[in-house]
């Protein structure tokens, strides 16, 4: 199924004849750094430069050329595009008679293919290994250096059709896939992705752009030991997929790996592709959603010119990502009219030479929004410090489980290979809509219990984990809002509030920040053992009071009605707090002092005068 998803989004995006569609079989689109620029008798003139500027660097150019051979140890020539060891026998690397060798094949090849054809631009390619001597090419390519062990193709300077290079003559375009056709002509059976009888591929294209894989390319089908052999069918004649199907889904899938496509993640050891049945807005603002660039937005959008298609972008996206946290309707026209579009999500990691496949899910769209709204609501909560994201990356929520030093920064020696693990599996529910990672409340409670930085992400990982819970079990009512909930009525909620509260006291009572405070000496055991702290913290909590009085009456009588009520549906403190309602405890105690020091909350004005006297 994977491959026929595949396939078929390359027969989608083939059909087309514009610069961006995917090329026919036997050809490639290339990272090319130059042309080596002949006139019409083959003779030599320049290599010429074909790299952009992007940035400060200079980047190979995308053109579509004949299939680039796949190349180990063996001299293996590839057709109007190769490096300068093959089109001119340069040698950079002290190997001068492997250079000639692989002259002498690349001439061998062209000869053969441009044989007989009567064209300007074969005529001068023949010419040109004819009458080239390897040799001179240290000297002639002197000024080129930087080029010459990329990819180069062939410019014919005033050629009859105009085209830019060899590559483009239809007549050589045509020779070469005649040579591709004939080439094919092997093992036949029945190709399991179309149903075809035909040419069965023994070897599948590498597949590149895959986080951890080999640079030279990773395959996805492949067979390599006895063990996997069947019926004596070995290599990929074990899964027999046609030479035009593994063309197709090979040429596809490293597409969508290109980092300028914007249609693939790397979370955790897992590099994640997206895209839809047919062409959709949300093949490039799903993955944006699933784990948000929100500082590179707001930094976007904050300088942007009017007409700035990046900031436009990042507006859009905003808005989308505010709208499902918020569970509001998504108002997107574009995805609304998707709504229905299948859309597929693959998962590939690293396996040696080899790629495996983590995960893979095929929902409609308006269904992955829906998975994405869900996690953004379980997610959402009021921040603890302005410059924080709303919405936290998932890489960013992975390493909230690490622990954190004095200063807040993360500390310790955890194994990458799991935190890259956990990093997979959030990613995993988020586009499932399955459940969080099981150890994920024990952890954070650890996080909480050991370092105590009660943080943003730390608690919005834990309210997520919480409310997925919640909806699975089929309660929704019982789940975690994104603000301070009076009303619930958990004796874990209603502890952690009762903490966040009396640690504010001694805050007013010494006029700020405690060195040492109740929150440093006792939130671990609060959270687990509560009724061997209350006790002494409510006797402690009278003496601050008194101290708050001296400032304004008003605040200390307010302070102790909040306590008041709080305690008001709490029977009793138990002698200890199961995993669930430790998890409850933090949770109020984050949110109730967030409720503290929200801005325009002022206590103390809260309190008449008469209510004072009252008091009194």
């Amino acid at each position: 199924m994977i491959l026929t998803a595949l396939h078929e989004l390359y027969r989608r995006l083939s059909a087309g004849d514009g610069p961006d569609a995917l090329p026919p079989l036997g050809f490639a689109l290339t990272k090319v750094v130059g042309a080596v620029v002949l006139d019409r008798e083959g003779r030599f003139q320049d290599i010429l430069d074909l790299r952009t500027t992007d940035g400060k660097r200079q980047v190979p150019r995308l053109i579509q050329v004949p299939q680039p051979p796949q190349r180990t140890v063996k001299v293996v020539p590839g057709f109007l595009c190769d490096n300068a060891g093959y089109l001119c026998g340069h040698d950079g690397k002290g190997k001068p008679e492997r250079a000639r060798t692989q002259f002498e094949a690349a001439r061998e090849l062209h000869e053969r293919l441009l044989a007989g054809l009567d064209h300007p631009a074969a005529r001068a390619i023949r010419a040109h290994f004819a009458g080239w001597d390897p040799a001179e090419a240290a000297e002639r390519l002197a000024a080129h250096e930087d080029l010459v062990d990329g990819w180069l193709v062939f410019q014919v300077l005033d050629l009859p059709g105009g085209e830019p290079f060899v590559h483009d003559v239809p007549a050589l375009r045509e020779a070469w896939a005649r040579h591709v056709a004939a080439a094919e002509a092997g093992a036949e059976g029945q190709c399991l992705v179309t149903g075809e009888i035909g040419p069965i591929a023994r070897l599948h294209a590498p597949i590149k752009g895959v986080q951890g894989a080999q640079t030279s390319g990773a395959s996805l089908v492949s067979f390599n030991i006895a063990a996997a052999t069947s019926y004596g069918k070995d290599q990929s004649f074990n899964a027999p997929v046609g030479e035009a199907a593994a063309f197709g889904y090979t040429t596809a899938l490293n597409h969508l790996l290109r980092r300028e496509m914007r249609q693939s993640l790397t979370i955790g050891d897992t590099t994640t592709v997206f895209w839809a049945e047919k062409a959709s807005a949300a093949e490039t603002l799903i993955p944006a959603l699933v784990d948000p660039a929100w500082r590179e937005w707001e930094e976007l959008i904050a300088e942007a010119a009017a007409d700035d298609l990046e900031a436009a972008r990042a507006d859009r996206l905003r808005g989308l990502l505010v709208a499902l946290r918020d569970g509001r309707r998504v108002t997107d026209p574009d995805l609304l009219n998707d709504a229905a579009v299948r859309f597929h999500v693959l998962g590939l990691a690293p396996n040696a030479a080899r790629l495996s496949v983590r995960f893979w899910d095929v929902a409609p769209v308006g269904e992955m929004l829906r998975r994405l709204g869900e996690h953004h609501q379980d997610l959402a909560l009021d921040l603890d410090h302005p410059n924080r994201p709303p919405s936290p990356s998932l890489w960013a929520l992975a390493q909230e489980t690490r622990p954190k030093d004095r200063d807040g920064k993360a500390r310790g020696t955890n194994s990458l290979d799991t935190m890259k693990k956990l990093h997979g599996d959030i990613a995993r529910a988020v586009l499932t809509g399955g459940p969080y990672p099981q150890t994920l409340p024990a952890l954070l409670l650890a996080r909480f219990r050991a370092d105590g930085w009660v943080t943003h992400p730390r608690v919005a990982l834990l309210k997520a984990e919480y409310n997925r819970r919640r909806r699975f079990a089929g309660q929704p009512e019982d789940m975690i809002p994104m603000s301070l909930d009076p009303a619930r009525t958990e004796v874990g909620y209603r502890l952690g509030r009762l903490f966040a509260v009396l640690e504010r006291i001694q805050e007013a009572a010494h006029g700020g920040s405690v060195n040492a405070g109740i929150g440093q000496k006792f939130l671990s055991s609060a959270s687990g053992t509560p009724m061997a702290v209350f006790p002494h913290l409510l006797r402690l909590k009278g003496a601050h009071l008194k101290k708050v009085a001296r400032d304004g009456r008003g605040l200390s009588v307010w302070y102790d009605r909040l306590v008041a009520e709080i305690l008001d549906e709490v029977r009793a403190i138990p002698a200890s707090l199961t995993p669930d309602h430790q998890g409850l405890f933090f949770l109020g105690y984050y949110q109730q002092r967030q409720a503290l020091f929200r801005k325009g909350e002022t206590p103390a004005a809260e309190v008449s005068d008469a209510d004072t006297d009252t008091a009194a």
